[in-house]
């Protein structure tokens, strides 16, 4: 005896798409300090000022290793005597600021930080639908 087979033919149809909606949010985190340069902080051609010689923007004196540096997406500004300097003539770390020259007692330093931190959220929403006929 044969056997018989069934044959049944099958078409899918997909449609639609998948929206997705991504919000993303950067927050500003800003810290200034203030210091005066003292014959104490010139030596060897370069300025050194100590975290206890800021004043941060409450004027209240920085901490021993409590100056804020730089994150991964942060940066910092110097200005000496209220200009701008550039980049790469001075090191942040938390216990101090180091200048690549030697600065003149009495100069105003103010160091200003900047990091970011992000958030995002995203929300996708399925609007596929898939058809089938089967037909023989």
């Amino acid at each position: 005896m044969a056997i018989i087979k069934l044959f049944l033919k099958a078409i899918n149809a997909v449609t639609g798409g998948v929206n997705t909606t991504t919000t993303v949010t950067v927050t500003p985190s800003v810290n200034r300090y203030t210091a005066t340069v003292v014959i104490g902080n010139i030596g060897g051609g370069t300025t050194t000022i100590p975290a206890p010689s800021f004043n941060n923007d409450g004027g209240t004196a920085v901490p021993v290793g409590g100056l804020v540096v730089p994150t991964s997406s942060g940066y910092y500004n110097l200005f000496v005597n209220g200009t701008l300097q550039r980049g790469g003539l001075s090191t942040l770390t938390a216990s101090n600021l180091v200048i690549n020259t030697a600065l003149v007692i009495g100069v105003t330093v103010v160091v200003e930080v900047i990091n970011f931190t992000t958030a995002s959220t995203s929300t996708s929403t399925n609007n596929i639908s898939v058809s089938t006929t089967i037909s023989y």
